[in-house]
């Protein structure tokens, strides 16, 4: 009785009940839409956002204050203390290792150049091949480790970690001792360009290089040279030392953490909580990470840029939530319309209905069901809809592919279900106050 009642009123009102599943169609598109793109394209956002400079730092741990100014540190040579080259591949081994976009070294010190020009000459990494020895102890989870079977690599510097830089030339080579790139400024004030010779000179020792490239940032590093790490370690006098360390990791916001450990300090923490903090890719986490591995460095965070990229993720996110509910409300009450005008038109045919015995359970039933048809209508028509207007999105807003997420079909069919359901709820009461007597009688 119920498909035979549900099959004449398809049938019957197919205008009325198409505009309804429009109104789901909207809102179940619009929601797997905004559900794809959040999935695909917040750790695109996140990785392009890394892009632009390192978010942790690591100086070497001391007793002293240090001084630093445009980034260099300006401490006695003799009273400096230094981070060992020789295990930074060690970063490569935390647990969020595949997290580690990218790290760079800097050894800095100042220098002077043919025209008794003072500036500063930074040591650093631009492109270098780092090896990981074999029977390395790499962390596979909270408490446990595992040793590499076999030794491997992986490249990483200045070009990982800030890959904005503009640079007119070419990027000098980690194995060419006598290449070096000065900054914009720099090169214009001493009349620099690709190609030519520039000379410095450190406490005695004076070193010619060739200008292979002019970096544009838009910060102290345009007043700058960069030269591979062993020429700035040769000026020094020292070897396998370095001054800081710049880390790009990908991160996400502390606020995606439980509550009840958001801003829990780690040593308050049970073991439990603390497992679970030290496992969620946050910046602080990772932090920790890197000072079990390098123990002689201090780790800390960048906050301007960490907490800037944070909430951003974070906005953009509750920006789409807001979207995605503004449009399922507006489904809802196109939902409401119809469904009342459809009550009310069958007002007749309720009354019959319980003239002959039918409960208001069995009536609201009635509708419900087509609420829930036009709901499953319109949820798998706007998942078509959705993913084809997400694919577009990220094709011509984001330049990237977006594909069909297996979770997405099943919340939106929930969403356009429930949508639905919801809209019908007044409408259904309505009719379940339909007095059969007094509207018979009228008839």
């Amino acid at each position: 009785m119920l498909l035979r009642i549900l099959s004449e009123t398809f049938t019957r009102r197919k205008k009325r009940l198409g505009l309804a599943v429009l109104a789901v169609l909207l809102g179940s598109a619009l929601a797997t839409a905004l559900l794809s793109i959040s999935s695909e394209i917040m750790d695109k956002i996140t990785r392009e956002m890394r892009s632009y400079g390192a978010n942790i730092l690591v100086v070497p741990e001391s007793d002293t204050l240090q001084l630093e100014i445009g980034g260099v540190n300006l401490q006695p040579v003799a009273s400096q203390r230094y981070l060992d080259e020789r295990v930074l591949y060690k970063l490569k081994t935390i647990f969020w290792r595949n997290n580690i976009l990218g790290f760079t070294p800097y050894l800095d010190l100042v220098v002077r150049t043919e025209s008794q020009e003072r500036t500063v000459l930074i040591g650093t990494w631009f492109d270098k091949e780092v090896a990981i020895p074999s029977n390395t102890a790499i962390r596979t989870g909270f408490a446990e480790e595992s040793a590499a079977s076999e030794p491997s690599s992986f490249r990483t510097g200045v070009k990982s970690v800030s890959p904005w830089w503009r640079v007119q030339g070419r990027w000098a080579s980690d194995d060419a001792a006598n290449e070096a790139m000065v900054g914009v400024a720099l090169a214009q004030k001493l009349g620099l360009r690709p190609g030519d010779p520039l000379t410095v000179a450190y406490q005695g020792t004076t070193l010619e290089l060739g200008v292979v490239g002019i970096v544009t940032t838009g910060s102290y590093e345009d007043s700058q040279i960069f030269a591979p790490l062993p020429t700035a370690q040769r000026l020094l006098g020292i070897s396998n030392r370095v001054s800081k360390l710049l880390v790009s990791a990908l991160t996400m916001p502390k606020e995606k953490l439980a509550p009840d450990i958001r801003n829990k300090p780690p040593e308050d923490m049970t073991p439990a909580e603390y497992e679970k903090w030290y496992c969620s890719p946050i910046l602080d986490a990772v932090v920790t990470q890197i000072k079990e591995v390098i123990p002689e460095g201090d780790a800390r965070p960048i906050r301007q840029i960490s907490e800037a990229e944070g909430s951003f993720a974070v906005k953009i996110q509750l920006l789409m939530i807001l979207v995605t509910g503004v449009a399922l409300l507006a489904s809802a009450l196109g939902v409401l319309t119809t469904m009342t005008t459809t009550v009310l038109e069958r007002r007749g045919e309720i009354g019959l209905m319980k003239a002959i015995g039918a409960e208001n359970g069995q009536v609201a039933m009635v509708f419900l069901t087509e609420a829930a048809l036009v709901g499953l209508l319109g949820g798998v028509l706007g998942y078509a809809v959705g993913i084809g207007l997400a694919a577009y999105v990220g094709r011509q807003v984001f330049s990237t592919v977006i594909l069909p997420s297996p979770f997405v079909l099943p919340v939106a069919l929930v969403l356009a279900i429930g949508i639905a359901l919801l809209g019908s709820a007044l409408p259904v009461r309505t009719a379940m106050k339909v007095e059969p007597t007094i509207l018979l009688r009228g008839n």
